[in-house]
């Protein structure tokens, strides 16, 4: 009898602390979720990245902001892109394009802006997206200006670019999208003119 009542306490105090231990975690889960959406971010930012072109080639670099939010208040990247660095000149005519490229994590919008600051009336070089799959199997929005551009042989210049990221403030209390990554990647992608 004494065998059993030991028994029974034995197991009462499991239960006990296991329903404690199920009341820490849970507590431990909410708190990481609801400060990731109340955490404070940045939402304009230089990425400091120049692009020097001075041959056929293909460049890419990530964007990878590490607490992007939800906001009514658009992220903004700058980057340029020039046909010389330094002293150094391209020694050909080149004509290039810039694809971005986003994973589908986010319901957020892309857009790029030419040669102008951000404004709300600036002009999106974009127009669309296309989903596409990789070798993998994991889906991307392909991102692709209209146009070509074109540095001739000779004459230095440097075109900036403004990479526009909106991910409005009403997935605020979407907590599926809490913490989850967004990884944007810039392709500039480049030939020489013949």
């Amino acid at each position: 009898m004494k065998k059993n009542i030991n028994i029974k306490k034995v197991k009462n105090v499991l239960k006990a602390v296991l329903v404690l231990l199920l009341f820490v975690l849970l507590g431990f889960f909410f708190a990481q979720s609801y400060a990731k959406y109340e955490s404070s971010v940045k939402l304009s930012a230089n990425i400091d990245k120049a692009i020097y072109l001075l041959k056929d080639q293909k460049l890419t670099f990530n964007i990878d902001p590490d607490a992007i939010v939800p906001s009514d208040t658009p992220y903004t990247y700058t980057f340029t892109v020039s046909n010389f660095n330094g002293s150094l000149d391209g020694d050909v005519n080149l004509k290039y394009y810039i694809q971005v490229r986003t994973t589908t994590n986010l319901p957020i919008t892309v857009k790029l802006l030419r040669n102008q600051p951000y404004s709300s009336s600036a002009t999106n070089i974009i127009q669309g997206h296309e989903l596409v799959q990789d070798e993998d199997g994991a889906w991307y929005k392909l991102y692709t200006p209209t146009s070509n551009y074109e540095f001739q042989y000779g004459v230095r210049r440097t075109d900036t670019y403004v990479l526009v990221v909106e991910y409005p403030l009403i997935y605020k209390t979407h907590l599926n999208y809490s913490g989850v990554p967004e990884n944007i990647e810039i392709g500039i992608y480049s030939e020489q003119k013949v």
